[in-house]
Formats: structure tokens, sequence, C-alpha cells
């Protein structure tokens, strides 16, 4: 199994079919159909199953896409120690970032700066988000990628995009009915319809935490707490298990799913997504402003993200747009 497959796994899974995954890559969605089948035939199991309109990864499929990933990653490390090896490196940028963000995101702004900036090496630093943001603090990386609230400080962000955050119930919530009456429009409730459910939460530290911590307060709620976790898809999972109600980012929905019902929160709340720098950081070097430019550019594509670009992202979309990157 090469690493092409494992990027045409990876480019299904985000696109949700084979014809959106064809267009990103470039091959025929006939093409995809074969490779996808081949492959399942050779590992004897599924590798993603249909609901509605959208493939979704099989638990089989979610091993392998794990596994896809790390691959991808070490593809793009190795490319990079391959050049530095080859060419004198004059400088490197250490970013820190999710395990998950990091990866994805180094994978598909990499080809762009390295063409443009092929002297200077992306060292990627991997954390959850509450590590990260210390890092940031501390002026131990250059940037990160990572999430985060109004009000956050001790870091320069250039803000990118922001994204709703929603509120995920079983499906044998009393509040369900109202969620499927509305079929692809999330229906929008007062968070204290919740005030009598269990509740699964991110660890301390992530930044959906914090802003379920902001909720409860605001709205005087003490809700019981069943579960918590570091990872959001664990998260997700659980509610699908009946464990609880949860609050997640817009991004981590899966609208087909037969064991969760999602709404939109009154008054709506969301949290910022960006590039941190440590404070003080007034100038940043032309790399540093392309590494920017091209993760707003990246984030922009995403259909969850509402566009939310602060005045020093603005004026470095400004500064390159126009350019051919990805």
């Amino acid at each position: 199994m090469n690493v092409r497959n494992m990027e045409y796994l990876l480019a299904i899974e985000k696109a949700g079919s084979l014809s959106a995954a064809g267009r990103q890559l470039g091959v025929s969605q006939p093409t995809l159909s074969v490779f996808l089948q081949g492959l399942e035939r050779q590992l004897g199991a599924p590798l993603f199953y249909r609901e509605g309109h959208r493939l979704v990864p099989s638990p089989q499929g979610e091993v392998l896409l794990k596994a896809a990933q790390e691959i991808v990653a070490v593809k793009e490390q190795t490319y990079q120690t391959i050049h530095r090896l080859t060419h004198r490196q004059s400088s490197r940028i250490v970013i820190g970032a999710s395990p998950l963000r990091g990866s994805l995101m180094v994978a598909q702004i990499f080809p762009a700066f390295n063409r443009r900036f092929p002297d200077v090496e992306l060292v990627i630093r991997e954390g959850y988000t509450r590590d990260i943001k210390e890092w940031v603090r501390r002026g131990e990386v250059n940037c990160a990628l990572a999430s985060y609230v109004s009000g956050e400080d001790g870091f320069e962000p250039i803000a990118t995009m922001k994204e709703e955050i929603v509120a995920a119930a079983p499906a044998f919530h009393p509040m369900a009915p109202m969620a499927r009456e509305r079929g692809d429009a999330l229906a929008c409730v007062d968070i204290r319809c919740f005030s009598d459910s269990p509740f699964v939460v991110m660890a301390v530290g992530n930044t959906t935490r914090v802003v379920y911590d902001r909720i409860m307060e605001k709205e005087n709620l003490q809700p019981t707490t069943v579960f918590e976790s570091n990872n959001l898809l664990v998260l997700c999972r659980m509610v699908g298990q009946g464990m609880g109600v949860a609050l997640i980012p817009a991004s981590s929905m899966q609208k087909n799913r037969e064991d969760t019902v999602y709404f939109s929160i009154y008054p709506r709340y969301y949290m910022h997504l960006g590039m941190l720098l440590p404070p003080g950081r007034a100038e940043l070097s032309e790399a540093e402003r392309y590494l920017a430019y091209l993760v707003i550019r990246s984030d922009m594509k995403n259909p969850v993200y509402q566009r939310g670009l602060n005045v020093r992202a603005q004026q470095i979309l400004n500064e390159f747009e126009g350019e051919e990157v990805l």
C-alpha cells in the first residue's frame, strides 16, 4: 500500500463522496471506485458506509484513516528532511499544533510554502490545546495553529475564521423531535433546555471546554458531568451511545448519524480559529506572513467556518491575494 493510496483515502473521508474527492485529487470517480473496492477486498472489510448522501468511515476505516494521516505526515516530514540534507536551511519556523490539525494543515500548505521558501524549515510541535497555548506564551514556538475564545490573553492572534459551538444530543433525547422537524436546518434552543441532562465534556484547557464553562456560568447551570475527554471524536461517540449531551464545534457534526441530533444554541456562541503568536510579536518575516496567508486561504475553504479576519489577518491576505498557491 503506497502513500498515494493513503492520500486517496484521506480525500474520500474529507470530501464525503467519490466524485468530490476525485475533483480534489484530479482523478475520475471510476478510478477511485475501483481503488476503494479493491482495497476493501484486500482487507476483507468495508472502509466506508453510506449515510444519506455522504460516505462515513466504518470502524475498520477509522483505524486505516488514522494510520493514513500518520503516513502522509511522515512523508512530508521525510521530504523536508531530505531537502534539509540537500540544501542549506537558512531558517526554521516552529509551529505548535494538535496532531490532526497540524499534520493535515502542513500537508496541505507545505508544497506551496516550500516552492516559495525552499530554505525555510517548517517544524511541527504537537500537543493538546492547553499545552500549545503555553508554548506560545513562553515563546517556545514561533506560532501555533489553534482555536481560542475572545478575552484569552498571553498571545497575539492572527484571526482567520470563527466556528459556532452547537449542542449534540442522543437521538432519544426529549428534544430530538424538534431537531428532526427542521431537517438540515438546525433548530435553535436555549441551553437551559438541557439543564436536566447529563453532559459529556472536553477536558479542562480545551477551547470548547472554555466555551462550555462560560455558558454554564452565565446561565447559572450546574449539569451533571459523566465523562471528560481530550479527544473530540471520542466525545461525539459517547453522545451517540447515549451517555449525555455535549457542546462541540460545528465542524464535528455528522448530520447523517441516526444516533445523534444537533441544535444551535441561543444566543449563539463561537470559538475563533487562527495563528497564535507570542505576546509582543509586532514584526513577522515574509516567510511567517506567507505561512499565515496559506493558513487563512486553507481555512476559508471550509464551508462550516465563518469569516472572522482581524486587522492583522486582513493585511496579510491583502499582501498576497491574487497569487495562485493551492
